[in-house]
């Protein structure tokens, strides 16, 4: 390991050195042992309640964060990380109120069904299903119809990238932005961060791989542009805010999308965290930068009024 890390990022690793793999566990087990996030800071909302919907795949649960008690606000339609086999809704608490407060925009939370028990494309279609449903009751729910923003990290900014890429192919929903952290790309592609970050630095090679094993039917849906969103169409996307962390496996994948919408014309504002591992945004307890990622946001979305 480098030994010129932060003293947060080494402090951090140290803490997590010894711990059993993930990989190795089953799914449930899993499930029973995650922490996603280390945020303690709680915030006052003007309310959180929860909405069922009825699905593509069955009943579907959304988390609503109102910031403020405003008669109309911009919204961010989120999708959680877990690799698709772990974290649900409530894990995302801390994070999505944060959200919410620092930006002053709804939060809308997926709480899409995970894998092995649903294989893609039941995520995909539930991500979809649920950013639709905003937009077509934006109204009713007090939101701007079009001031809808899909944000997800990980596997969740997947899901926000394949959404934001649908939804023009589509037609339907209009989405205003993009916001990627540490996104998944390409689950097809081998990149040299995965080889040098691959191992030792939180998350891990062998966890995606799992991951992958978990969620996809074949070997060949990693290659299908609905799952790696860097195979797709980026012609006509919204403007898309794109976080990296330099000792994340993920790193490179998520800065060739980055490149590869600028490429294609779409307004990119894309920041690489130095000395930062993958999920650091959530972990604001232990990284400072992590707070930083919620102003960035903030300052691209600009004033919810």
């Amino acid at each position: 390991m480098n030994e010129t890390l932060p003293e947060q990022t080494k402090k951090f690793l140290d803490q997590m050195s010894g711990l059993p793999a993930l990989h190795r566990m089953t799914p449930d087990e899993i499930r029973k042992v995650i922490i996603a996030n280390a945020i303690s800071e709680r915030h006052e909302l003007a309310d959180t309640q929860d909405a069922e919907l009825q699905g593509p795949h069955g009943p579907l649960t959304v988390r609503i964060y109102r910031p403020t008690n405003k008669e109309k606000l911009p919204v961010i339609v989120f999708y959680h990380g877990g690799g698709f086999v772990f974290n649900r809704i409530a894990d995302y608490d801390p994070m999505c109120g944060k959200l919410a407060h620092v930006t002053g925009h709804a939060v809308v939370s997926v709480d899409y069904r995970l894998a092995p028990e649903h294989k893609f494309p039941v995520q995909i279609d539930e991500a979809l299903y649920a950013a639709q449903w905003v937009y077509e009751n934006a109204e009713a729910l007090g939101f701007y119809a079009d001031r809808v923003a899909v944000a997800g990290e990980s596997v969740g900014g997947n899901l926000a990238a394949l959404v934001a890429q649908q939804a023009v192919k589509r037609g339907t929903p209009r989405i205003a932005r993009q916001i990627l952290l540490c996104p998944v790309t390409d689950w097809s592609g081998s990149y040299a961060s995965k080889t040098t970050y691959g191992a030792g630095y939180f998350l891990e090679t062998a966890l995606l791989d799992y991951c992958a094993g978990h969620y996809f039917g074949s070997d060949a849906d990693r290659a299908n542009p609905l799952a790696s969103p860097l195979l797709g169409d980026v012609d006509g996307l919204p403007p898309a805010l794109v976080v990296t962390a330099e000792l994340d496996p993920l790193r490179d994948e998520g800065e060739l999308y980055a490149r590869k919408l600028a490429e294609s014309g779409v307004r990119v504002s894309w920041k690489r965290y130095p000395g930062m591992i993958h999920l650091f945004y959530a972990l604001t307890d232990v990284f400072d930068d992590g707070h930083d990622v919620y102003a960035f946001i903030a300052r691209e979305l600009g004033t919810p009024d």
